[in-house]
């Protein structure tokens, strides 16, 4: 039984890339471009509300509301300074 030969033993053209098989068309990057700045500017107006929501909570978290004694014993402190 004989093995099978390989197609560049056999002299069969090769499956080199020509010229114009390596041209990367640019119609599909420009196309993905747009989509997804279309998708993101919709997603970020979707997501804008809350995310301000988010952002004014962390805020209120972090900032600290003094009470009037908190104040006043502040205001001394700074003033003993």
């Amino acid at each position: 039984m004989a093995a099978p030969k390989s197609p560049l033993a056999t002299g069969a053209p090769s499956a080199a890339p020509t010229p114009s098989s390596t041209h990367v068309p640019l119609a599909p990057f420009l196309i993905g471009t747009a989509v997804g700045g279309l998708v993101g500017a919709i997603a970020g107006t979707l997501l804008a509300n809350a995310t301000r929501r988010l952002l004014f909570w962390l805020v209120q978290l972090v900032g600290r509301r003094l009470s009037d004694a908190d104040r006043d014993r502040l205001r001394f402190e700074l003033l003993l300074q």
